[in-house]
């Protein structure tokens, strides 16, 4: 248990890192808005492809390598010598998606632009479909999350990796609750705008 909270605070950080770098790079602008990034003809079969996957948002340059990028720290401790096995990746491929949750939301809990009492589809345009208050992506991104370990699961006849699953998305809501009391309280992100 001593070493998945580990992981997770671990991961944690490195999400949060990721989005305050976003937040620097994107500035008052979401998904790469302002940025001069490369965005290819979106008649191009990869390119309605990728806005069918991530619900309408934009091809651009900028998000391939930042998700490219992240799936690749994902797999770095294979280059260090773990071992390569269906348990691993799967488990690999699951954190990435749970990962790109975390990092997406954190980008809205750090973010004096666009605080959280500002998390609705009325102010955030490139989330384009909305459930019981949050983006719709997540909710999908969560489920496929969990749905990868079932073949493997039926299989081995064992619920294993969804405890392991739930553990990681329990750890992440807390430490993500911690982080939002933070900037509340702390930081008073909220009123940041006020301030300057």
């Amino acid at each position: 248990m001593i070493g998945i909270i580990f992981t997770n605070i671990y991961v944690f950080i490195l999400a949060s890192l990721l989005a305050i770098l976003e937040i620097q790079i994107e500035g008052a602008q979401g998904w790469a808005m302002n940025l001069p990034a490369w965005r290819p003809s979106r008649d191009k079969w990869y390119v309605k492809a990728y806005e069918k996957f991530m619900s309408g948002r934009e091809f651009t340059g900028y998000h391939l390598i930042m998700f490219t990028f992240v799936l690749f720290i994902f797999h770095l401790p294979y280059v260090f010598g773990l071992s390569f096995s269906l348990e691993h990746w799967l488990k690999t491929i699951s954190f990435f998606l749970i990962f790109t949750i975390l990092w997406d939301f954190l980008w809205f809990v750090f973010n004096p632009h666009y605080p959280l009492k500002r998390f609705t589809g009325q102010h955030i345009w490139w989330h384009k479909k909305w459930l019981g208050g949050l983006p719709a992506d997540y909710y999908g991104g969560l489920i496929l999350s969990g749905l990868i370990f079932l073949p493997i699961s039926l299989s081995r006849g064992s619920w294993e990796f969804f405890g392991w699953w739930l553990v990681n998305i329990c750890l992440f809501i807390i430490l993500t609750l911690l982080a939002i009391l933070f900037t509340f309280w702390v930081l008073d992100i909220d009123n940041w705008q006020e301030k300057k």
